[in-house]
């Protein structure tokens, strides 16, 4: 276990669970959306030691994004759909700080072009609704 300043026993906090549970969906409306924004020039980043979920707007800026693209974006990771990269140094207004880049293997790729080639049937939506 880490010591403080007065060498007393401090237990590790630095893999911690987050405080509330990552919300799982299912819409394919919405991975299709996450998906093809980190395909994107400016895709995803996973920023400081709690890996929220920020999106690059330049080269060196990032901004993030709502909740439930950020549990999105965290389940496809978990599922191996998308992948953690390297190393950047982004900036979010006055904070400056490391993140790590999320990278679209290959495979996704190939599965999300198959997915925009798929049509929705006519009467879809009016039998859901």
């Amino acid at each position: 276990m880490p010591e403080d300043l007065f060498g007393e026993e401090v237990p590790d906090t630095a893999d911690t669970a987050p405080s509330t549970p990552r919300q799982v969906t299912n819409n394919m409306a919405a991975v299709m959306t996450v998906l093809d924004h980190a395909v994107d020039e400016f895709g995803y980043l996973l920023a400081g030691p709690s890996r929220r979920v920020m999106r690059k707007t330049d080269k060196e800026l990032m901004k993030p994004v709502p909740r439930w693209e950020a549990d999105l974006v965290h389940q496809l990771i978990k599922a191996g759909q998308l992948t953690i990269g390297g190393t950047h140094f982004m900036r979010c207004g006055a904070v400056s700080g490391q993140a790590h880049s999320v990278l679209v293997p290959k495979a996704t790729r190939a599965q999300l072009s198959r997915w925009r080639a798929l049509k929705t049937p006519r009467g879809w939506a009016a039998r859901t609704a």
